[in-house]
């Protein structure tokens, strides 16, 4: 077994569970767009939250950050790109 085998076993092993309940990241939009995101997303009948986040280019809250249950990506993903 060579060394690059040995460190693919190495960071292979382990248990990983998904956690279908998790809010993840699923947009980042502009601060007007946000809040008509989330409310279209929640009309579908997906779980979405949503907070407005600082923009380190310009130094201003000019970002909403949207984010959804795991389990609801995929339909997010297609409300979104419907819209």
């Amino acid at each position: 077994m060579s060394f690059r085998e040995r460190i693919f076993r190495l960071l292979d092993r382990g248990h990983y569970d998904v956690d279908p309940e998790e809010y993840v990241d699923f947009a980042v939009v502009h601060v007007g767009v946000g809040p008509m995101l989330v409310a279209r997303l929640q009309e579908a009948g997906v779980e979405a939250i949503g907070e407005d986040t600082f923009n380190p280019g310009t130094q201003v809250l000019s970002d909403y950050r949207v984010m959804v249950r795991r389990r609801d990506l995929e339909t997010a993903t297609t409300v979104w790109s419907q819209s």
